[in-house]
């Protein structure tokens, strides 16, 4: 039953083939934003070296986000394009919790874990989940938010905090600053998300509509907010009246 992963969502660039035993083949390149020109060879090499033909595929796994707007259009166009042109189930998970993955089977049952995506200004992209039975369960919700607000609400619960993610030296001292040795943070190499775990992620989410499916964006692109702020009037114009 093989099922092809992928995420676009952020720099990494990570497609695999995965089957109910686990992964068959991942591939994954850190630090790129040619997603449009690398996943479609990526795609074709990881079914190459699986031996597995793109009409024997039973499903497809998208990261639905957050993280960025180009590479979250580019990997959910492909797998919507995929789940409808071979007609097989389309799935996501996010993009946060794939990161969160990454660091369950070495953080205490029950510890918190903090997965963040840079969001440019201060911000990020995150969320807060806890490890149940080596699986990162979602228990505060994921949102666009500043660091000092963020690591404001982390204040208030129990050490210790797994952060995952890229920091800069100075926004790492602002989080020891803030919460002191509450935190763990992750290898930086735990920031980077890899497919052939989505498999475990999607076992028991719920089917997408291709039709209909669009990514976990949590915050506008900067142009729409521009838009927005300076077209207020078009905003409350009614252009369809009822007859």
């Amino acid at each position: 039953m093989p099922v092809l992963a992928i995420d676009t969502s952020n720099k990494t660039l990570s497609v695999a083939i995965v089957k109910d035993e686990g992964t068959i083949v991942e591939q994954t390149v850190p630090d790129t934003l040619q997603h449009s020109v690398k996943l479609m060879p990526a795609i074709q090499e990881v079914l190459q070296e699986s031996q597995v033909s793109m009409q024997e595929l039973t499903g497809v796994i998208v990261a639905k986000g957050p993280g960025s707007y180009t590479g979250l259009r580019i990997g959910v166009t492909v797998a919507k394009t995929l789940a409808k042109t071979l007609r097989i189930p389309l799935k996501a998970v996010s993009s946060l919790q794939a990161i969160a993955t990454n660091v369950v089977e070495v953080v205490p049952e029950g510890a918190y874990v903090v997965p963040f995506f840079d969001a440019r200004r201060d911000n990020i992209f995150t969320g807060l989940y806890q490890v149940n039975q080596q699986f990162p369960q979602l228990i505060a919700p994921e949102r666009h938010i500043s660091w000092v607000d963020w690591l404001e609400e982390l204040a208030t619960y129990e050490a210790p905090l797994y952060f995952v993610g890229q920091l800069t030296d100075a926004q790492k001292e602002l989080v020891i600053e803030r919460l002191g040795d509450k935190v763990v943070f992750a290898k930086e190499s735990d920031a980077i998300a890899r497919a052939g775990l989505f498999g475990k992620l999607a076992q028991d989410t719920s089917e997408e509509d291709a039709d209909v499916f669009v990514p976990t964006y949590l915050k506008l692109a900067e142009a729409e907010e521009n838009w927005k702020a300076n077209h207020q009037e078009e905003q409350e114009t009614n252009y369809v009246e009822r007859m």
